[in-house]
């Protein structure tokens, strides 16, 4: 198109002048190289100046552009408009073809940087990085055992916090027990479940209020570490009275849970019912009968008018809790059910089975959204969603945890539901094992595991053991951080507080202690 439109100038250049140029223009071909092009431009233009001078205006000194000028920006514009159509055409083609135009990439490395960067930066940053990780690893204290503890009767076999989310924050910045900067100020409260048949509620608020008292008072005195510390802790350690005793079941409790209100205890017992409780007067409000073999977990949704419990009848079945009617049975899995749960907006549940498989369910539907399951199909003996609901926390009788990510979205596959109507449902992407937490013992008993994420900077994987310690697995490297001890026998029981450093454990039949721990704080 350049040529075309230079042509086209130049032919109308020489026809205008006449005589020689009309023979320099006759030689010049359409698709003549655009170097001939311009030189003929050239030598035209200087025949036309040397014809027709410039004419001065007689209202200035600027001087007017002869006509050799006119032609010349002429065909300046001529070829910057060729240059835009085809660019634009291009562009529409890229567009159409669903790929962006950006020309060649440099690599990365040959880029130029935004940032500049003065000598002696890159050594300042390093040092600041390595001065900053060597900060928090001192603000890091190990857990240690603290100097209380509850009892029970028989193997103590589940444990569960109070929900935060319904009490204010007990310490200032909700992440350490041991903060100079604030006071316990707010309810700490722990259900545990035996299988004595009792539940009890302890509120150990005062007793973590004399434990930061006391470390605050001494801060002058070298106070023992490590072992020293747990062992002068355990000497002296007092023992809880229950702030409630909850009887009424005819056999023992398998699993607590609290209502995220904080408001009802849920107990799921062997005697094959649930009852829900007052968390203030521990009065039994509804008995929610129609499991037909032991209920062995249950859970609330977060808008706490739902119960989900699993059983050893194979079964997932859903509870109005207003009236402790069945509003939905899940014929779930074809061995025991050991662990149920909600995700945080109670849109799907969690079950682990015996006969390995985890799954994920629609609430509203009752559909199975999704199916995962180990290497070796190993017994799932407890399951958990994560905090933000993205993954599920699986421990198996390998003697491992499992992390499935279950974060994808939703598509959808033929299914032929009549009784429900439906046409399609929902299957859920991932159930990927993004990781795997091993150290601990479990191969007999159905042991529990807890999130610890009140401090960014320790979140770990909390899990109980046969050997009688208490686990805690870093949650992105996966190793032990630490391991915890003091009980004499096998411990199931485990949980850990939403906004606090603060882990709870209970023992079996040897043992029978519900021991609280958190971080040490050394002078």
């Amino acid at each position: 198109r350049c040529k075309l439109f230079s042509s086209i100038h130049i032919m109308t250049m020489a026809k205008t002048s006449g005589g020689g140029d009309a023979a320099q223009c006759s030689s010049v071909k359409p698709d003549a190289p655009p170097a001939q092009l311009l030189s003929t431009a050239a030598n035209l233009a200087a025949s036309f100046n040397n014809q027709y001078p410039p004419v001065t205006s007689p209202l200035s000194a600027v001087k007017a552009p002869g006509p050799a000028a006119h032609a010349l920006a002429n065909i300046s514009a001529e070829v910057k408009r060729a240059a835009c159509i085809r660019r634009t055409k291009l562009s529409s083609q890229s567009i159409d073809s669903g790929k962006l135009n950006r020309g060649p990439v440099e690599p990365r490395d040959q880029q130029p940087s935004r940032k500049r960067f003065r000598a002696g930066d890159n050594e300042k940053e390093t040092a600041d990085r390595e001065e900053s990780k060597g900060k928090g690893d001192v603000e890091l204290q190990p857990f240690t055992s603290l100097p209380f503890y509850g009892d029970h009767k028989r193997a103590i076999s589940s444990l569960s916090f109070a929900p935060s989310s319904s009490i204010s924050r007990g310490i200032s910045g909700g992440v350490s027990l041991n903060s100079t900067s604030g006071q316990v100020v707010a309810s700490v409260i722990c259900a545990s479940a035996s299988a004595d048949g009792c539940a009890k509620v302890w509120d150990i608020t005062k007793n973590l209020t004399d434990v930061q008292d006391s470390d605050n008072s001494h801060t002058k005195k070298k106070k023992p570490t490590g072992a020293a510390h747990q062992s002068s802790f355990l000497g002296v350690a007092t023992r809880l009275d229950p702030k409630l005793s909850l009887f009424g079941h005819n056999r023992g409790i398998n699993d607590v849970a609290w209502s995220p209100t904080a408001s009802y205890i849920a107990t799921a017992s062997d005697d094959k019912t649930l009852r829900l409780w007052s968390a203030e007067t521990g009065d039994a409000f509804v008995e929610f009968r129609g499991h037909t073999n032991f209920v062995f977990s249950c859970k609330f949704n977060p808008q706490s008018n739902l119960l989900v419990s699993g059983s050893f009848d194979e079964t997932v079945k859903l509870w109005d809790v207003r009236c402790g009617e069945c509003v939905a049975t899940l014929p779930a899995h074809s061995n025991p059910v050991t662990g149920v749960d909600f995700n945080r907006d109670g849109t799907c549940i969690v079950s682990g089975s015996y006969d390995g498989l985890v799954r994920i369910w629609d609430t509203a539907t009752g559909e199975c959204l999704k199916t995962v399951y180990a290497e070796g199909n190993p017994p799932v003996g407890g399951v958990r969603f994560s905090p933000n609901g993205r993954f599920v926390l699986s421990g198996t009788l390998d003697s491992k945890l499992r992390l499935y990510d279950v974060s994808g979205g939703h598509e959808r596959g033929s299914f032929g539901n009549e009784y429900r109507g439906l046409h399609h449902r929902r299957q859920l992407r991932g159930g990927k094992c993004s990781k795997t937490y091993a150290g601990h013992d479990n191969t007999k008993f159905c042991a529990f595991a807890a999130f610890l994420s009140a401090n960014p900077k320790r979140q770990c994987v909390v899990s109980g053991s046969e050997d009688g310690k208490v686990y805690l697995y870093d949650l992105q490297s996966r190793l032990v951080r630490q391991t915890l001890e003091g009980h004499h026998d096998a411990v199931l029981a485990v949980d850990a507080h939403d906004s606090l450093e603060l882990i709870g454990s209970g023992g079996m039949s040897n043992d029978k202690f519900v021991r609280f721990w958190g971080p040490s704080k050394i002078d």
